[in-house]
């Protein structure tokens, strides 16, 4: 039946303020968690055997509505990050990464959510974040949902290319033997 709760002033019946209610991550069908974005450095590309730097922008954030016929609020939590890097490996992080700047590392710096491309060609690489979730309603505490929800941000492509360095004595016109030219 639910316990009652004052709202507006009146005592009402709260059926989600039953300490005996499960609450399952289907029943939230009225909230949309957010999509995620995600990025990389460099932006759009990688050299093989370079770390390439993997990013998600994820947050806690809440989405009010109605849950089992009820006025609710539900926050989601990010809880776990998936990178499928298009050419058979994969990256799972507790945290969405960050950059090489903040950070404090140089670029093509190994990092928690970075990878290592052993070949050149084009790759898709999908995000998927792991949400799990808490409702409240009538002003009450947070209680946790059963279950979790993963939702995919866009994917992106990267190219993947070789690179090489040339050290020369001088520049090539004034040289044209040198070495590189």
């Amino acid at each position: 039946m639910g316990l009652p709760f004052v709202r507006d002033g009146f005592a009402v019946n709260c059926p989600l303020c039953d300490p005996n209610l499960v609450v399952r991550i289907s029943d939230l069908v009225n909230f949309p968690a957010a999509a995620p974005g995600q990025g990389m450095e460099p932006n759009g590309w990688a050299i093989t055997g370079l770390p390439a730097n993997f990013l998600a922008q994820a947050s806690v954030h809440v989405r009010t509505g109605l849950l089992l016929g009820f006025a609710a609020e539900v926050r989601f939590t990010p809880t776990r990050f998936h990178w499928d890097l298009g050419d058979g490996a994969a990256v799972d992080s507790a945290t969405g990464g960050a950059s090489w700047a903040a950070l404090g590392v140089p670029e093509f710096s190994n990092t928690a959510t970075s990878h290592v491309f052993r070949s050149t060609g084009r790759h898709t690489v999908v995000l998927s974040v792991v949400y799990s979730a808490e409702y409240r309603a009538g002003g009450q505490q947070w209680r946790p949902v059963q279950g979790t929800l993963t939702i995919a941000a866009p994917p992106i492509a990267v190219v993947v290319s070789t690179a090489s360095t040339v050290l020369v004595g001088q520049d090539c016109t004034a040289n044209p033997s040198g070495p590189g030219c």
